[in-house]
């Protein structure tokens, strides 16, 4: 049913509710502050699991430090409120980040515009009048009131609606990292969890979550691959979920991703807990049909390089047969190799390999090798 038209009176009436506002103050802090507020667990959580994973270089975290040092204004940070003098941030951890590390002394400057003469250097090898001058800088934080409720309602919407809209300018958010922030949640969880599976990290060439990782520090190798640090083993991961029913693939794949991910954010216990146990016994399958090729097509020159659209037709395929898995294990050395053998044929490639990527695309793909495979066994 439309909704009733409201009176020019109706309209400011809810205006001035504050229904459709939210309370926010700004603050300034100086650096020491700020690192005193990370530490100490004020600003509880620097990355809250809606957040993107930290992508900035030591090149740009040090040209971060230079402009403080040079009293370059830069962008203010926002935090919310989640509790009464208890912050999350909601933007602003790559910047927050690289003030904690470099007061920490974790990396030295580099690709300095201005200051190139304290390249190489950390904060402890910096001169005192230069360690002051930092001392005196100073950031700006807007909060986002605890006391706000636009909209009617909770707190867990509020944060979505203004972490949406912080992002849709500025350095753009790839798809996944915005999916992690608007539907954060169980499923959400899970896609996270089963990225750093070690057997999904081996076939796709991630330095291993549990050698990596040890709380909210992240080992170089781990933080600057490409596919962990915008998400995209994330979403590596959600593709099977999207694609395994087949009546859903519909639309853009970037519409059925999300799709996907606000049908099932809150997922129950008992099915992440079964779905984690299938996704992980399709890709062990996977892997012992294909071994060291699992997911991998061979270019013009012999290389061999990793295809999401491969493994996507590889994963619904084994999940569509999984019922006959004695079978698809007997029959491994012919699965593959007849797969290879297709893989030869121009047409054939062209289908994998995605062109045109489009929901038609993707159906045919996934139903091709599933009917390869069903041949083979």
């Amino acid at each position: 049913m439309p909704k009733e038209k409201l009176t020019e009176k109706q309209i400011e009436e809810l205006y001035q509710s504050g229904d459709y506002r939210v309370a926010q103050e700004r603050n300034d802090f100086l650096l020491p502050q700020v690192l005193d507020f990370v530490r100490g667990n004020k600003w509880i959580n620097i990355r809250p699991e809606y957040q993107r994973r930290l992508v900035w270089d030591r090149a740009k975290k040090s040209r971060f430090v230079e402009s403080l040092l040079m009293n370059v204004p830069v962008p203010p940070v926002f935090l919310f409120e989640w509790e009464l003098n208890r912050y999350e941030v909601m933007d602003g951890q790559q910047r927050l980040n690289a003030i904690v590390e470099f007061y920490e002394n974790r990396f030295a400057l580099s690709g300095l515009e201005k200051w190139t003469v304290l390249h190489g250097r950390k904060y402890a090898d910096c001169p005192p009048t230069i360690q002051r001058g930092l001392d005196r800088r100073r950031i700006s934080a807007i909060v986002l009131l605890a006391e706000s409720a636009p909209f009617g309602k909770g707190k867990e919407d509020i944060r979505r609606i203004v972490f949406q809209r912080l992002n849709t300018g500025g350095l753009s958010l790839k798809p996944q990292e915005l999916r992690n922030s608007l539907y954060s949640g169980p499923f959400n969880d899970l896609l996270i969890e089963l990225a750093g599976h070690r057997v999904f990290d081996e076939l796709w060439d991630i330095p291993p979550y549990e050698e990596h990782m040890r709380g909210t520090h992240i080992a170089p190798a781990l933080a600057e691959n490409s596919l962990f640090r915008r998400m995209t083993d994330c979403e590596i991961v959600l593709r099977f979920f999207a694609f395994r029913e087949k009546d859903r693939i519909r639309g853009s794949i970037r519409n059925i991703l999300d799709r996907c991910m606000e049908k099932y954010r809150d997922l129950d216990k008992a099915t992440k807990e079964r779905w984690r146990t299938e996704f992980v016994g399709r890709l062990q399958t996977a892997k012992a049909i294909f071994g060291a090729d699992t997911f991998r097509l061979e270019d013009g020159q012999g290389r061999k390089e990793l295809s999401q659209p491969l493994y996507d037709a590889v994963m619904i395929a084994v999940d569509r047969l999984f019922a006959q898995k004695a079978s698809l294990l007997r029959e491994k050395r012919k699965i593959a190799a007849t797969l290879r053998d297709h893989l030869k044929d121009e047409g054939f490639y062209e289908l994998i390999v995605g062109r045109p990527n489009t929901a038609e695309a993707v159906k045919k793909r996934l139903d091709v090798v599933e009917k390869i495979f069903s041949q083979c066994i």
